[in-house]
């Protein structure tokens, strides 16, 4: 029962951090915006598996579009892409890798099409196919913003063991 309140409060607390990543946000266009999730949907998966990843990144920025005005359509479409990037990145880092950096890199880098696929189409069906080009390229730089940072931030957090405190 303790293990099952504490994963709750740790996907809590996480789902907290994606939301106040996703709000860190630059507007790119009417219908798209670059921000900082992916840093901590990598992160949170990295270090704690594909439950937690999938869980805290899906309601973290579901939230964030609520609050931001995006509610419909973009709660529930961001909740399942962010919620399975999460969950991809859990599951393959969570495989037996010889060299870790690698795994760890790989998982993130198997997830970016997931997600760059899943907004680009959906900005593609709702505002039009030339603003899902603005979507693509910026979900390239969001991708590999979140791989360039969640990949120190993970080293720094397991070098002080945080997943084991949890």
């Amino acid at each position: 029962m303790q293990t099952n309140v504490k994963r709750l409060a740790l996907i809590a607390m996480l789902a907290g951090f994606t939301f106040l990543a996703t709000l860190i946000h630059v507007n790119t266009g009417p219908s798209t915006y670059f921000n900082l999730s992916e840093v901590i949907v990598y992160t949170s998966a990295l270090l704690f598996g594909p439950a937690v990843g999938g869980l805290s990144g899906g309601v973290g920025a579901a939230l964030a579009d609520i609050l931001l005005g995006f509610a419909l359509p973009w709660a529930p479409i961001s909740f399942l892409i962010k919620g399975i990037e999460g969950l991809i990145v859990g599951a393959v880092s969570s495989l037996h890798w010889k060299n870790r950096l690698l795994g760890d890199t790989l998982s993130i880098l198997i997830a970016f099409p997931f997600m760059i696929a899943g907004y680009t189409v959906s900005v593609g069906l709702l505002y039009g196919w030339p603003a899902s080009l603005v979507e693509f390229y910026t979900d390239i730089v969001q991708c590999s913003a979140g791989l360039a940072l969640a990949l120190p931030l993970t080293y720094a957090l397991r070098k002080i063991r945080i997943s084991e405190r949890w």
